[in-house]
């Protein structure tokens, strides 16, 4: 099973026109999901697997987690994850699961 964690994906946002002498009003959310899973196999006490979006780089995830949840991250280890691809339809067509990217985050301890 997995848990969710942080955000899902965000809906664009529309902002207010500026109005000159007045504050801009910027609000970053990204587009980007992480979903915090369970590992398959045992990691150590200070990494945490993800399941994060296709688009994220290394450098993405380590921004996303100090700059919005604040959390001290040491490094991060991403792999593609190919979906399966054993199923047949009804009309005996294969039928293949997404692929998706498993991030791996070690914390600093």
């Amino acid at each position: 099973g997995a848990v969710w964690l942080f955000i899902e994906p965000s809906s664009p946002l529309r902002y207010p026109l500026y109005q000159l002498g007045g504050p801009q009003l910027r609000i970053f959310r990204p587009n980007f999901f992480m979903l915090a899973v369970r590992p398959g196999v045992p990691q150590p006490e200070d990494t945490v697997q993800f399941r994060v979006s296709m688009e994220m780089t290394k450098v993405d995830i380590k921004n996303y987690l100090e700059k919005i949840y604040n959390v001290p991250v040491a490094a991060v280890r991403t792999r593609i994850q190919y979906g399966a691809n054993n199923k047949r339809n009804h009309r005996n067509q294969r039928v293949k699961k997404p692929d998706y990217k498993v991030a791996y985050v070690q914390l600093v301890s």
